[in-house]
Parts: structure tokens; C-alpha cells; sequence
């Protein structure tokens, strides 16, 4: 994950930090009559990360909040993933507060069953020559998937039909492939735009990741890598690693990695041997209301998954490690940003250009969907420049 370390956190002139500003985006205004891109809205009909399904055994459901709405994500006992809105539309009670048999969750208040499609099935205080059209009751589902042992729930305006559901932003070429994985949650204390453009910063790692295991901040190097628009994103081509740190050092020379950012907030990282996958992270970020975000970042190993299996424990150690360095981060710039409102300096070419496409993409992306057009993906193939 990244952060935006690029940023100036007080209200000064781009001469007064002596950087070249280039590129800015100014969307929403603060009190001083600055405008930030930043915290306003979510990326609409979008399918966002729910769980790991280690998370749902058969006959199990979990409350989220996602998107600042009350969700039941479920697995019934077929095996069958579904969610729906975690209110009772009786009187106001969470459905997951009740009992569920793996068909139908029973409300806890009065007993009121709803099948997994959120249909009404019983009402218990119903006498015998009380009729009610029960199908006409209704909690609200949404479309749910799960995709390589994740998952994933779509948040749209309207119903929709399956075919027409955009593609869940997975990570694609492990299917069918035998791996060992492991998955790490945090929770973010900030907006989800916030957390993207620090997930997609790459300006921050010598300085948030500094330590003995990952990267140095004592030397920088001149790094030029090519970006090419690609889905609801962007893919950096296909490249030799960093050597910054011990792990790349060992084995940078045989293999290489690709990385990809995809919307609503998904960074994908593939390494590769040979032109085969032997490892792959997917990061992604839901929003859970306007100031809290959930990071979860599954690993892939396709390389002898039962040998790396052993050591999963020792991989999730140092992935959480790493990921919470960039939560003590993030605590610390929702202080400044909640209690001071700043002026920000939001895009440094060009080691700040991702955060300025995210912003792109997202609203050509919600304006697509107001408008009833395809989405047009604003970004052009461009070759980027930094020190780090």
C-alpha cells in the first residue's frame, strides 16, 4: 500500500516548498475557497470487496458496513454466497442479530423469516385466517460473487441484470491454478480516495517502509516505468523488480512483476518466472462509511503450494507489518485533515500522476453510468519518472 508522503500537510505556496506543481485536481471546495478532490463521493455500481471466504462456512453470515449501508453477507448450505441489506423491514432490526439455518434468517424482534433471495417466508403473530402477501415483503439483496476465494458485493442504483454486471476485479490468470494463500484486513481510518491515492503512491516506500527487511531511505535511485490504460485502469508493463530490498535482491534477476490498479480500488501485482505467475497480491479497499475504509490484501502462491502453506504464517507476519505502517500513516493524516482542513499540494509529476488518473477514472466512470454511455478510459500511455 502507499502513501502520500508527497503531500504538504500545512498551507503554503508551491514556491515555498520549492516543487514544481504540473498537474492538479480541484473538485471540492474547503473553507478558504481551496477545492480537494478528495472524500466527497464513493465509485458507483462497482463491485467491492466483502470477505475472504475462509470468513463464511456453510450456514454462516457476517454484518458489514459497506458503502455507509448495513449489509448480511451469508453462505448457505448449498455452498452459495449471498448478501443483502442488514435491516429488518419490519421494525428496524439487524437481520444478522438473528438466527440463520443456512435457507432463512429469522428477525430476533419477531421471529419474521426471509429466505436468501430477501423474501419474506413467515410471520409468526399471522392466525390462521390472516392473509398477507408475504412475497411482497421484501429486504433488499445485492449481487454477490466470489472469485478465487474472495468475496465480492455489488453496490448499484438500480437492479441489473447478471449479464450486464460489470467484471469483478478480481485476479485473473490463477484460475484453475493450485495455490496457497494467505489474507490480511485492516481498517483504515480515512475516506476511500484517500486510501487509493496512497495505495497507488510510489514516492512513500524508502520513507513509510524503512526498515532492515523491505527498503532503505540512505539511497534513492531515478526509476522509468511505462503506464498503458487498460479496463478501469492502468497496467505498469511488465518489468524487473526493484533490488531495494533483500527479498528482490535475491531473486530480481529471474523474475518479473506487473502491477495494475483497477477502480474501485484494487492493486494487483503479479511475479513471474518464465512468463508464469508464481506469485500474485491483490490489495483492495471498501469503504465502510465516509471517514473508514477496509484494506484487505490477499497473497497468491502458485510455487509448491504446500511448501509455502508452511510458511504462511511467517508471510502474514511481515505483510501485516507492513500494511500497518502505512494504518499508523493514515491515522496520523485523518488527525491533521479532520481537525485543520489543509491546503494540499495533490499531484508531483510524475511519482503523483496515478492519484490525478484515479481521480480520471472515477468520475468519467460515475459520469458514463448518469449519462447511459460506455465508459471511455481517459488515461493515454505515457512513461513515468521518479526517485525512490
Amino acid at each position: 500500500m502507499a502513501m502520500l508522503t508527497e503531500t504538504e500537510r500545512h498551507r503554503s505556496t508551491a514556491a515555498e516548498v520549492e516543487v514544481k506543481i504540473e498537474e492538479t485536481v480541484d473538485t471540492n471546495e474547503s473553507s478558504d475557497g481551496y477545492i480537494s478532490p478528495y472524500g466527497k463521493t464513493f465509485t458507483k455500481n462497482m463491485w467491492y470487496f466483502a470477505a475472504p471466504s475462509k470468513a463464511l462456512k456453510r450456514g454462516e453470515k457476517v454484518a458489514k458496513i459497506m458503502l455507509n449501508q448495513p449489509v448480511m453477507v451469508g453462505r448457505d448450505n448449498e455452498g452459495k454466497v449471498f448478501a443483502m441489506r442488514d435491516i429488518c423491514p419490519h421494525q428496524a432490526v439487524p437481520l444478522s442479530a438473528g438466527h440463520f439455518d443456512g435457507k432463512e434468517v429469522e428477525c430476533p424482534f419477531h421471529g419474521w423469516k426471509f429466505d436468501t433471495s430477501g423474501v419474506c417466508t413467515v410471520i409468526p403473530s399471522l392466525c390462521a385466517d390472516q392473509k398477507i402477501n408475504l412475497c411482497g415483503i421484501k429486504s433488499r439483496t445485492y449481487p454477490c460473487r466470489e472469485v478465487l476465494d474472495c468475496i465480492w458485493v455489488y453496490f448499484g442504483d438500480k437492479p441489473i441484470a447478471e449479464e450486464d454486471l460489470p467484471e469483478v476485479p478480481h485476479a485473473p490468470g490463477l484460475e484453475g491454478c493450485t495455490y496457497a494463500k494467505t489474507t490480511t484486513t485492516l481498517l483504515l481510518p480515512t475516506h476511500i480516495d484517500y486510501a487509493v491515492a496512497a495505495l497507488i503512491d510510489t514516492a512513500h516506500v524508502p520513507f513509510v517502509h524503512n526498515s532492515w527487511w523491505w527498503r532503505s531511505q540512505k539511497v534513492l535511485k531515478e526509476k522509468a516505468k511505462t503506464y498503458v490504460p487498460e479496463g478501469t485502469g492502468w497496467t505498469m508493463v511488465k518489468h524487473k523488480p526493484s533490488q531495494g530490498s533483500i527479498l528482490f535482491k535475491l531473486i530480481g534477476n529471474y523474475i518479473e512483476t506487473e502491477i495494475s490498479f483497477r477502480l474501485p480500488g484494487c492493486r494487483r501485482e503479479y511475479l513471474s518466472y518464465h512468463n508464469q505467475t508464481k506469485m500474485a497480491g491483490i490489495t483492495t479497499l471498501t469503504p465502510v462509511d465516509d471517514t473508514h475504509t477496509e484494506l484487505n490484501h490477499t497473497t497468491y502462491w502458485t510455487w509448491a503450494p504446500p511448501l509455502t502453506q508452511m510458511f504462511s504464517p511467517i508471510v502474514d507476519y511481515f505483510v501485516t507489518t507492513f500494511l500497518m505502517q502505512d494504518q499508523t500513516l493514515a491515522l496520523m493524516q485523518e488527525q491533521i485533515i479532520n481537525k485543520y482542513n489543509p491546503r494540499l499540494i495533490m499531484t508531483i509529476k510524475d511519482a503523483g500522476t496515478p492519484g490525478h488518473w484515479y481521480f480520471m477514472l472515477k468520475k468519467e466512470w460515475n459520469d458514463a453510468y448518469d449519462q447511459g454511455r460506455a465508459f471511455v478510459n481517459p488515461i493515454k500511455e505515457k512513461v513515468l519518472r521518479w526517485r525512490t
